[in-house]
């Protein structure tokens, strides 16, 4: 078995990194690629270390409070930002190859106007609404989720910067900011204010510390964008296109936010039906299990610009091949994360604080939920890399519909466990429902048992 694990990924690493002289596409791809996994690393790294440290501090019910608050921050700056930052990056790119200046100019002013109005009038009307739910009745919760909202236009017009940034292939620069820099600054105001404060630190206070840091790395993301512009776009006159600008963002505003409301509903219903405290515990559980998809996302980030390659020269054998392998390499570099964090569950949530191995079952339900995702393959990047995006489109929407049912019947009687079997229902249908699109649209088998299911 640990012979063909090795053999997979020789042949896996010799398919996707082959160079020769006529490659340098796929070697730039590939070193972008290289370049974002470490910077994921680390990133991935200083969040798991920010969420234990706040979990220690503030504890089950008050940093339960704090994501609750930053999970509807998380899904409102989608709102704000109206699918314009995946407009940006598609947008720039084009521009840059055209040397059209004068609309790269034009859709950035425009763009940062758009939704730096959106996104205020969104943070008023969520703290305007807030007030009439009665989240008065909590002093402190509706403290931390006023200052919280105050995040919506400041990650929005990160959000932009980033995009162009992207754009401009300066990816690692513009992902920077946001995955290293937040996080470090978070950890050093916290950690300096509670040497002032000791036990008085409130979920409020480390919520006012994030909107520090990210107004931080706003402004950093300011000078690195305007240093990464090409001169003759500052020099150029602005032109607009608005309209058209506008209907192409509204479909990635839509396909954004139902892969947001997904992955977020789960902790907003459990906010809202069991309280602060189950918010906090699931938190812990779900930032573990995101250890699971990690190499599937490493392997779709290098594995997008292939298959789209691959399907438009009609090579879709090598296409099953390639992922067949993927999804078996996938398969065995995630197959030992879900068995540790099976048997060893209890000692990592105790990381976080003793009051946190209450979501013992939580955590062993999602990675049932992993371990189907982890088998099926990269069968959703598939259909959006070889024009069956909408199929794609068709299954997030029975799969986010299919959560907020489930949540909705199993949170009130089950909790955090119920929330967990929502979420590992459905992401089991998604996949099941991709798998099946797969073979129907396109005949190849990915999953890492290859032709067998």
């Amino acid at each position: 078995m640990i012979d063909k694990g090795v053999q997979y990924f020789r042949d896996l690493l010799q398919t996707l990194l082959v160079t020769n002289k006529k490659s340098n596409l796929k070697q730039r791809l590939v070193r972008g690629a290289a370049s974002t996994l470490g910077l994921r690393i680390v990133a991935t790294g200083l969040s798991f270390i920010t969420g234990i440290f706040l979990a220690r501090l503030l504890g089950t019910s008050g940093f339960g409070i704090y994501t609750y608050a930053f999970s509807w921050t998380q899904l409102l700056t989608v709102g704000a930002m109206l699918g314009l930052d995946k407009l940006v990056v598609r947008e720039v790119a084009i521009y840059r190859t055209k040397s059209s200046w004068g609309l790269m100019n034009g859709l950035l002013r425009w763009a940062n106007q758009v939704v730096l109005v959106v996104s205020m009038f969104l943070a008023l009307g969520a703290i305007v609404v807030a007030g009439d739910l009665d989240m008065t009745a909590n002093s402190e919760q509706f403290l931390a989720f006023c200052v919280a909202m105050m995040l919506i236009p400041f990650d929005s017009l990160r959000n932009l910067r980033l995009a162009a940034m992207r754009g401009l292939r300066k990816i690692v620069m513009g992902l920077a900011p946001e995955l290293i820099l937040t996080p470090l600054l978070l950890l050093a105001f916290t950690g300096c204010l509670y040497l002032l404060i000791g036990e008085g630190l409130s979920p409020t206070w480390v919520a006012l510390m994030r909107v520090c840091a990210v107004l931080i790395t706003l402004v950093v993301g300011v000078k690195l964008l305007n240093r990464a512009l090409p001169k003759e776009v500052k020099e150029a006159t602005p032109q607009y296109q608005s309209r058209a600008w506008l209907n192409s963002a509204l479909p990635f505003m839509f396909m954004g936010s139902m892969y947001l409301i997904k992955s977020r509903t789960d902790i907003l219903m459990l906010g809202a039906i069991q309280g602060p405290e189950a918010v906090g515990i699931y938190f812990a559980v779900t930032r573990g299990v995101q250890l699971i998809s990690f190499a599937a996302n490493a392997a779709s980030t290098v594995l997008a610009p292939n298959i789209a390659s691959l399907y438009a020269e009609g090579k879709t054998e090598k296409i099953q091949k390639i992922l067949i392998k993927s999804s078996r390499a996938v398969f065995l570099v995630s197959l030992p994360i879900i068995i540790g964090l099976v048997v060893f569950g209890h000692w990592y949530l105790s990381l976080f604080g003793s009051e946190f191995t209450q979501g013992d079952n939580a955590l062993i339900i999602l990675c049932v939920g992993q371990l189907a995702n982890v088998t099926t393959g990269s069968v959703g990047l598939l259909l959006n890399m070889t024009g069956n995006e909408r199929y794609s489109l068709i299954s997030r929407g029975g799969s986010s519909i299919l959560n907020l049912v489930l949540d909705a019947l199993l949170i009130p009687q089950w909790g955090v466990e119920g929330a967990a079997i929502a979420t590992a229902g459905s992401a089991i249908l998604l996949n099941v429902e991709n798998t099946i699109w797969v073979r129907k649209k396109l005949g190849i088998h990915c999953t890492a048992f290859g032709k067998l299911i």
